[in-house]
């Protein structure tokens, strides 16, 4: 008989970690590749641990005629800093503001139960979306949110509510998995920095809750 020397709660997560690889790679095969193209995807790099700081890049099109602006919600209880947005079909740099909810309802681009005191990145697009088009962006940015990204003993947790479909969640460099709450796809980067995929087939959030740690220093040979 087959015997395993890990300990049960390791290979228990381990298993678990497996599973819901292996369901996540499921579900994303079921979907239609058209579906899949023109959903938005957002990236998660958790950067240094403590600092409760993570870059973000988001991909995203509109497509509603005639549109000048493209409004970004900034998540209540994030500071965003390091702003960038991205034509993705020049690659030129677009020009941005912060506003307020109390703004972005001022000038008709946010509905009337929008908070005053929300934020919002406005992106002037860089032509008004023509009819049957799109306009496509990537809104890069760092947000710093201890309730979001924390350390929790020895190990790293990254806690969020992703509305977007499709996310990426990186881990800090020499970090590995060792729970994940929500089934995911498990890959390497070319850097060595493990990378969570999730796909979000719910009409809200998904609750994505990632645990990562430190590995530990090899021992160097004789």
């Amino acid at each position: 008989m087959l015997r395993s020397f890990l300990p049960r709660w390791r290979l228990a997560s381990i298993l678990r970690i497996a599973v819901a690889s292996a369901l996540a790679a499921l579900t994303a095969l079921a979907l239609p590749a058209a579906a899949a193209a023109q959903s938005s995807y957002t990236l998660y790099e958790l950067l240094e641990p403590g600092s409760a700081k993570f870059a973000i890049t988001y991909d995203v099109s509109t497509g509603r005629a005639g549109a000048s602006f493209f409004l970004n919600a900034i998540r209540v209880g994030s500071v965003a800093t390091d702003e960038r947005v991205i034509d993705l079909a020049t690659g030129e740099e677009l020009f941005f503001e912060v506003i307020s909810g109390k703004q972005a309802k001022e000038e008709g681009l946010a509905g009337p139960r929008t908070a005053d005191d929300a934020g919002y990145i406005k992106v002037h697009l860089a032509r008004p979306v023509p009819e049957g088009g799109e306009a496509r962006l990537r809104i890069i940015k760092t947000y710093e949110d201890a309730e979001s990204y924390r350390i929790d003993g020895d190990t790293v947790v990254f806690d969020r509510g992703l509305g977007i479909r499709a996310n990426g969640v990186v881990l800090p460099p020499g970090y590995e998995l060792i729970a994940s709450a929500t089934p995911g796809i498990v890959t390497t980067l070319p850097d060595g920095r493990v990378k969570i995929s999730f796909l979000n087939d719910r009409d809200d959030s998904l609750a994505v809750r990632v645990v990562g740690r430190r590995l530990a220093a090899r021992q160097g040979g004789r």
